[in-house]
């Protein structure tokens, strides 16, 4: 797993690369946890465009990222969902909780 940052003014975005199990998912967790705290963003972006697995760890990184920002005020904003994590966050219902940014379909 490779992440990386990007900050931009008050929002915060994480792009995530490779595969998300529970072996990844407290050094995830940490990682942009001290991102968080050191930037306090109003939005933190979780970009899984590289992601190429994906189990419900995945989504106890975004719920806990939820949680840590709401005592910043702040929100979570998912992108480029996909395969696997798509699978994972549509059965979850995760739009009840965080922004779920859609992408347009190219035929469009």
């Amino acid at each position: 797993m490779n992440i990386d940052f990007i900050n931009n003014y008050d929002e915060l975005e994480v792009r995530l690369y490779g595969e998300i199990d529970h072996h990844c998912a407290r050094g995830l967790s940490d990682s942009i946890d001290f991102k968080i705290r050191r930037h306090c963003p109003s939005r933190l972006v979780l970009d899984f465009g590289g992601v190429s697995f994906m189990d419900s760890s995945g989504l106890a990184i975004v719920m806990g990222r939820r949680k840590l920002m709401m005592n910043y005020d702040g929100k979570v904003e998912l992108r480029h969902l996909c395969g696997a994590a798509k699978k994972v966050f549509d059965m979850a219902g995760i739009s009840k909780y965080v922004i779920v940014k859609e992408e347009p379909n190219e035929s469009e």
